[in-house]
C-alpha cells in the first residue's frame, strides 16, 4: 500500500517546528535532511511515530529523517508546501 507522502511531509514539517523552523531541506536515497533554525523545537519522539518514518537523528548540523525509498517523494511534497530547497552552501555539510 502506497503511503501518503503529502501527509507524511506535513507531519514532518509540523513536528520539526513548522516551516519557519526549517531553513532548508535536501534528500538522499533514503533520508530527508533538514537544516533547522532551532533544534529545540523538534519533537523527535512524535516524529518517529509518523507512518513511514523509520527513524531520526541529528548529524553534522542536520536533522535527518529516515524514510526509505519514499524520501524523494516526501521531499518534493515538502518543497511544494513552501519549505526551501537546500542551497549549495547548505549541502556543503551534508
Amino acid at each position: 500500500m502506497a503511503k501518503d507522502c503529502a501527509k507524511i511531509a506535513a507531519e514532518i514539517i509540523r513536528l520539526a517546528g513548522g516551516k519557519e523552523n526549517i531553513r532548508s531541506a535536501a534528500y538522499c536515497a533514503t533520508r530527508l535532511r533538514l537544516i533547522l533554525v532551532d533544534r529545540a523545537k523538534v519533537n523527535e519522539k512524535e516524529m518517529e511515530e509518523v507512518e513511514g518514518v523509520k527513524g531520526t537523528f541529528f548529524n553534522a548540523g542536520q536533522f535527518q529523517v529516515i524514510l526509505g525509498s519514499q524520501a524523494a517523494d516526501v521531499y518534493a511534497e515538502a518543497i511544494g508546501m513552501g519549505v526551501s530547497a537546500a542551497t549549495s552552501d547548505d549541502i556543503r555539510y551534508i
